[in-house]
């Protein structure tokens, strides 16, 4: 069964739970004839992941899945050969390779209709980008999440396949502590900085939800969601389908005996 984190996710730009400046500077960068590298950062849960895959599908098309390559720079750093696992990310046939990543061309960035996905959800921003002839080609876009966790020694890799290897490919970092990131880094992007998420917000999310999903849950307890939610988009709506699926929306007093368990 496919979690609501994957299910209920914004579809188009204009579903994001943010301000309509932040919303078209989003939509700008996605529609750009020369789309810029990006840095994503705010708290937990407050959308970043959404947002860098809703990019994704606009700049690259509805084949985008196979032409965005992820790594998790927190989970890296809990394992060993971290640096090893670093390169062989970034440089698939070997250290010495002069084959990397971010030089891979792909024929879908010169014709999106090359490849057909049956499960695309159509451009985020309504339309497809332009086809315009100035418009760069840009064949894969590489993201980085909790790039914020990475070392100077792995940043500065970084910057140096940005500099030379990535004329048609671009990086999106995602963050909760971009100070933590080198100047280098963070000079060669365009910082998109996402705030807490009001709780207002969130539980108009939790409530149009609730409505798709026919549950009657009790009354304030959606408010007690966001609430405790505090910003957490994500929170919000996975603390609302474990009470649904525990069958515990009928009695507000319900979430404080989940969140009590989960703290234990």
């Amino acid at each position: 069964m496919t979690s609501w984190l994957e299910s209920k996710a914004p579809l188009l730009f204009q579903e994001l739970l943010l301000s309509s400046q932040i919303i078209d500077n989003i939509e700008k960068a996605s529609l750009q004839s020369n789309p810029p590298h990006l840095l994503i950062s705010g708290s937990s849960g407050v959308g970043k992941t959404a947002i860098w895959r809703l990019i994704a599908r606009q700049v690259l098309g509805p084949s985008w899945n196979s032409t965005t390559h992820v790594l998790n720079a927190k989970d890296l750093a809990r394992t060993s050969g971290a640096m090893a696992k670093f390169e062989s990310f970034l440089r698939p046939e070997g250290s010495n390779s002069a084959d990397t990543l971010a030089g891979r061309t792909s024929l879908d960035a010169y014709d999106p209709n090359l490849s057909v996905s049956n499960d695309d959800n159509g451009p985020p921003a309504g339309h497809e980008s332009s086809k315009n002839p100035e418009r760069i080609p840009i064949s894969r876009i590489i993201v980085i999440e909790d790039a914020d966790t990475l070392g100077d020694i792995r940043q500065s890799y970084l910057r140096r396949m940005m500099e030379k290897s990535s004329l048609t490919a671009r990086f999106i970092f995602t963050s909760t502590t971009p100070s933590r990131l080198i100047e280098a880094l963070r000079s060669r992007t365009q910082h998109i900085r996402i705030p807490r998420i009001k709780r207002q917000d969130i539980e108009s999310l939790l409530n149009k939800i609730s409505e798709e999903e026919q549950l009657s849950p009790a009354r304030g307890i959606l408010g007690d969601i966001a609430h405790v939610a505090n910003g957490n988009i994500r929170k919000a709506i996975f603390l609302l389908e474990v009470l649904k699926h525990r069958d515990m929306l009928n009695d507000r007093k319900n979430l404080q005996d989940v969140m009590s368990f989960s703290a234990h």
